[in-house]
């Protein structure tokens, strides 16, 4: 295939190691939702599999993909989905008290986890009153409470009032008699605000460069599919979105906004073998880079997403989140390969 995302499981390895480090006495769940953050989920998880205690996904169709990689404990962090099949194959998140009467109507066998919003506001329990109604029903019901988590929305000074908050829910919660799995930190969280919790889920972190303590884990490169000699007024790609002001060369690179390379990427430089190179349009399925100032052919590999332009790059030029960047790249049509 002409685009190859390269996984390097030393560095996987590597961020990984760094979070156990860190929280010794600690449980991993590795997030592998969104395909792993675009880097591979069946990839990922066979480097994984014997070095993590959890695996965390989205939604129900994500932990039923993800099970044929992997006999490990499955997190489904977003609420309940009332059509999808429930079983005790999977640890599921109970967000509201409707949740958990669900699931008790259903008569099912199942871990659970209940989530309580601390002040992301997004999804969990919002009233220390209806948690303890939800701890009432587990209790007399074939349910088992497996953990307690929340969500941090930040790793500044916010994180102590959201873990202030959530204090008196895991207090709540062994007043009533479990001993359930509490976890909060993120890898940014427990780098820079760590709680010691019974377990410590790592994302973003574990595939990207967040400080010097982590290191990035996929490269995407590419083929030069064809070069064009393009003279001073001719157009390049559609809709006059660039017109020549001098004769130049241009390559072709098969990466679109089919990929996840917008149209918002027009005029971004990459670094292209030391040479700033201009992306001068994009379509669904390529891309044309100004390569005027190469000596590069048909054929040739070059790098799109690596040291020389890295995720930083591109979420600075779009002005946005890394992680949006990450997701938008999951959808590259390509092949993907472990290295050592």
């Amino acid at each position: 295939m002409l685009n190859e995302i390269v996984i390097n499981r030393y560095n996987l390895l590597r961020n990984l190691s760094f979070i156990k480090e860190q929280n010794p006495n600690s449980l991993i769940c590795a997030m592998v939702k969104a395909n792993a953050y675009g880097v591979g989920m069946k990839e990922i998880v066979k480097i994984l599999d014997e070095k993590v205690d959890f695996f965390g996904v989205a939604s129900a169709q994500e932990a039923v993909r993800l099970r044929k990689y992997t006999k490990n404990k499955i997190l489904i962090v977003s609420p309940i989905e009332r059509k999808s099949v429930i079983d005790n194959d999977f640890s599921y998140t109970c967000c509201d008290i409707e949740d958990v009467e669900f699931l008790i109507n259903k008569k099912v066998v199942a871990n659970i986890h209940l989530k309580v919003n601390t002040g992301m506001n997004r999804y969990g329990f919002n009233s220390i009153k209806e948690f303890k109604c939800a701890l009432s029903l587990i209790k007399k019901s074939k349910l088992k409470l497996e953990g307690v988590f929340t969500h941090f929305a930040t790793s500044d000074d916010y994180v102590d009032k959201q873990m202030k908050i959530f204090n008196k829910y895991i207090l709540v919660t062994k007043r009533a008699g479990f001993k359930p799995i509490i976890h909060a930190d993120n890898s940014s969280v427990c780098e820079l605000k760590n709680h010691h919790l019974d377990m410590v889920r790592i994302g973003f972190n574990l595939y990207n460069r967040f400080s010097d303590n982590f290191l990035s884990v996929a490269e995407i490169k590419s083929t030069i599919t064809q070069i064009q000699e393009i003279k001073k007024g001719e157009l390049v790609g559609y809709d006059r979105r660039f017109v020549a002001k001098k004769k130049m060369r241009v390559a072709i690179i098969p990466i679109g906004y089919a990929d996840g390379l917008s149209l918002a990427y027009l005029g971004m430089k990459l670094n292209i073998k030391g040479e700033e190179c201009e992306i001068l349009n994009i379509c669904m399925d390529c891309f044309m880079l100004d390569v005027t100032k190469l000596d590069v052919k048909k054929g040739d590999k070059i790098g799109i997403l690596n040291n020389l332009n890295p995720i930083s790059k591109f979420a600075k030029y779009r002005h946005t989140s890394e992680y949006e960047i990450m997701c938008n790249f999951s959808s590259v049509r390509a092949t993907r390969r472990i290295i050592n």
